[in-house]
């Protein structure tokens, strides 16, 4: 029989250098973070309301540059998003 193989050794923990600096990107990546969820919710709302007032998500999708796919799932989650803030 081969001998068991010894254990792993551990990566040493990261240790914070510059907690200043961590801190300010910490603060820069929930910003970023929140706009990012803004712009999303926003884009939701733009293409339920475009589908709502007549145009198709194929033709969303190519003024937008995405695919049909991704406007219809984007409709169909605002749809979901409106119906439980109505709840």
């Amino acid at each position: 029989m081969t001998a068991p193989t010894p254990p792993r050794a551990r990566k040493p923990r990261k240790v914070v250098s510059e907690v200043e600096r961590v801190d300010a990107l910490m603060d820069e990546l929930r910003a970023g973070e929140e706009l990012i969820q803004t712009a999303m919710r926003r884009r939701l709302d733009l293409a339920l309301e475009a589908n709502e007032l007549g145009m198709t998500t194929t033709r969303i999708a190519e003024a937008v540059g995405v695919s049909q796919t991704s406007v219809s799932n984007w409709v169909r989650a605002a749809k979901a998003r409106s119906d439980h803030l109505d709840s």
